[in-house]
């Protein structure tokens, strides 16, 4: 089962607008980080690296949440709750190249983000989260 996400509020999945990703780590607490993501249509797309405690903590519970709230309205927002479908390799860095360009206006992660030294010693991944129930302020 999938829940849709209202085109009142996909503006807030689409960016640049940054958004809470809540995993849970192995001990059963909440953890929640600040991410960049998109919106594929089907799919909230976040993109991390391996090593990182978020790939840890959904490869243990894929039940995760993400909140992004309207910078411009604190009363408008969007709470997703899903479940990471996949986890797939972003090996070319098009995923993460294409949250740079959309955040900070700048064509390539590695030596605009993160020094360009760290090019090459990370595996980016993307997290596939399909929503399962849809929140949203103020109601449709």
């Amino acid at each position: 089962m999938s829940a849709q996400i209202p085109d009142t509020h996909v503006d807030l999945l689409t960016g640049p607008i940054y958004a809470t990703l809540t995993t849970i780590s192995p001990s059963g607490a909440p953890e929640n980080t600040i991410v960049w993501c998109s919106w594929d249509g089907t799919h909230v797309l976040v993109n991390t690296a391996e090593g990182r405690r978020k790939p840890q903590n959904v490869r243990g519970n894929p039940k995760v949440a993400l909140m992004a709230l309207d910078p411009k309205d604190p009363f408008r927002w969007i709470d997703v709750r899903g479940v990471v479908e996949e986890i797939v390799p972003d090996p070319d860095l098009v995923n993460i190249n294409a949250h740079t360009k959309l955040y900070v206006g700048a064509d390539e992660y590695y030596g605009n983000v993160m020094p360009i030294e760290m090019k090459g010693t990370e595996e980016r991944v993307i997290f596939k989260i399909k929503p399962r129930r849809v929140v949203i302020s103020p109601p449709a």
